[in-house]
């Protein structure tokens, strides 16, 4: 099926009355109705979680000397942890990801 130019100007006159006109009723109907203002309230909890979410994106991603310490000790053989700061660790994560589930 072939489509000439004249139909594909037909269709986009067509469509684009009736866009002008469903736009014209629905200002319509918006001023019969009486404009009303949006408004937003943000609350204290999404005003703190917005300003931690940019502190964590404005933080370093490492600390890159820290890592270079740390790197230079396990290879040194200087880098030691005890049992008991192992389990610290794990069951911390363990209450953290706890916490994250409730």
């Amino acid at each position: 099926m072939i489509i000439s130019s004249n139909q594909i100007q037909h269709a986009l006159q067509v469509y684009g009355a009736k866009r002008v006109d469903k736009a014209k009723n629905v200002q319509e109907a918006g001023t019969a109705q009486g404009m009303r203002q949006d408004s937003l309230n943000v609350s204290d909890e999404a005003r703190l979680l917005q300003a931690s979410l940019k502190a964590v994106r404005e933080a370093p991603e490492v600390r890159a000397e820290r890592i270079a310490a740390l790197g230079e000790a396990v290879r040194s053989g200087t880098y030691h942890v005890t049992g008991e700061q192992i389990a610290e660790k794990m069951l911390g994560r363990s209450l953290a990801d706890q916490t994250d589930l409730e």
